[in-house]
């Protein structure tokens, strides 16, 4: 954890609603110890199946590449090609959840990197790749500011209410949605790139380390904050075909991007390093002019 984390959490709560609300989070159960993966998956890669063989021969080589440290303090596993999310504390796993990847056309990357904040009621900043989609709809709510659209926080904000922000992510972030019905559909490759949450208050709790009750009196507020996590979150969004499911029991997750065909090379990957700590008083100005300027839209 950098030195910086408290002073920037400070400056971000003075006066603020939440002031009283943050304190420790009592511990919560755990629901069950990491897998011995490696293990479970050169077992998996032995299996009759031919798929099963495939996907864990393609898992483990991704996992190779990619490196992950499950006995990290606190991990967030984005599994694309199971449309899931896992939260590991110290190697155990403390929560799952149904998630909403990009579409074969939009892709979700494989990214390896860091939480940076949780903004409740998050304004929507469209990408440029999709406003021409935004105006030919009519783009009813939204403000032009600077040559870029805004849509303000609300009921039909496609964030929903929360957003987790990624260190140098091209973009990609971890939300929730104005559209919670599509997590009943067994197939979630629907989004423009980002990961759509369905228990992003949950996960937003976990990562600021306080109750959810907590996180929805934030949301309550109707306020656009951005909170900071005072330990160090690594994020890693991958493509893992084989991998068990919350009792332990292997399972073979379909292939919506094409990456376990024959012939087909590692996709790439991208790890974000973290830089050097900020100044202080130079972190807490930003951090003020940031709360300021979304309290505006």
């Amino acid at each position: 954890m950098f030195p910086t984390r408290r002073s920037f959490t400070q400056a971000l709560l003075v006066g603020s609603v939440l002031a009283p609300l943050l304190r420790p989070r009592e511990a919560t159960a755990q629901i069950a110890a990491a897998p011995d993966l490696r293990m479970r998956l050169l077992q998996a890669r032995e299996s009759a199946n031919p798929r099963a063989r495939i996907a864990a021969e393609k898992t483990l080589a991704r996992l190779d590449e990619l490196a992950i440290d499950f006995a990290a303090p606190r991990l967030i596993l984005v599994n694309i090609a199971a449309t899931e999310v896992i939260a590991f504390e110290n190697g155990r796993e403390v929560m799952r959840s149904k998630v909403i990847v990009g579409t074969g056309r939009t892709r979700t990357p494989q990214l390896l990197t860091f939480v940076t904040s949780v903004r409740t009621n998050p304004p929507w900043h469209v990408p440029h790749s999709i406003f021409a989609e935004i105006r030919a709809s009519g783009a009813a709510g939204f403000q032009a500011v600077g040559g870029r659209l805004i849509q303000p926080p609300g009921p039909n904000n496609p964030l929903g209410p929360l957003r987790l922000g990624l260190l140098d992510s091209d973009g990609i972030f971890l939300h929730g949605t104005n559209r919670p019905g599509l997590f009943e559909r067994q197939a979630r490759n629907l989004s423009h790139g980002c990961v759509r949450v369905e228990r992003i208050r949950e996960l937003c709790a976990w990562v600021l380390d306080v109750p959810p009750a907590e996180v929805n009196a934030a949301v309550a507020t109707r306020r656009t904050m951005e909170l900071h996590p005072m330990q160090e979150v690594q994020v890693v969004l991958a493509y893992l075909t084989a991998w068990p499911d919350m009792t332990g029991q292997m399972v073979v997750h379909p292939d919506p991007y094409g990456l376990d065909a024959p012939g087909t090379r590692i996709a790439r990957h991208r790890r974000v390093m973290r830089s050097a700590p900020d100044d202080p008083i130079e972190v807490e100005e930003a951090a003020r002019s940031t709360i300021e300027a979304a309290s505006r839209l």
